[in-house]
């Protein structure tokens, strides 16, 4: 499991997550402003914009968690996607939990370890997509993983 990352505010330092909880700020928006480069200062700091409708938006729109979120809701979903036939139109489906919430999806998978990593499952044969059949993987990792769900 990845160590969390640390941001010192005022000369202390904590993680993400407790700086979070301890200011109630929206987690997500915290991590994905520190994991873009903005300083500690400035990530706690800069009010949360909302998007107009008076909803609160997780702040990760753009990171590599959440182009990997939506791309496996469109690979699944949509029928005129170029990667569909291998995905939704196999069978292959996203769980609810997932299919319903970014937030969800990032509680269960956390962040990637390293740019190198994407989102892959375990089973390709017979399992979609959950917290139960994923993990972060590198190309590498995928490929021995298809090649073993090939031969079984």
């Amino acid at each position: 499991m990845p160590h969390p990352i640390k941001l010192t505010y005022h000369g202390i330092t904590a993680s993400v997550r407790a700086w979070s909880d301890l200011l109630g700020l929206d987690y997500y928006t915290l991590l994905a402003r520190i994991r873009r480069g903005w300083s500690s200062e400035k990530a706690i700091e800069t009010p949360v914009r909302h998007n107009g409708g008076g909803r609160r938006t997780h702040g990760a729109t753009g990171t590599k968690e959440y182009v990997a979120w939506k791309g496996m809701i469109f690979r699944c979903s949509n029928p005129r996607g170029n990667r569909w036939r291998h995905y939704g139109g196999k069978g292959v489906q996203v769980c609810r939990r997932w299919r319903e919430s970014f937030e969800a999806f990032y509680q269960d998978m956390g962040p990637a370890p390293s740019p190198r990593h994407s989102l892959g499952r375990l089973d390709h044969e017979n399992g979609g997509y959950s917290a139960a059949n994923c993990q972060w993987q590198t190309p590498e990792e995928q490929v021995e993983c298809q090649l073993r769900g090939s031969t079984a």
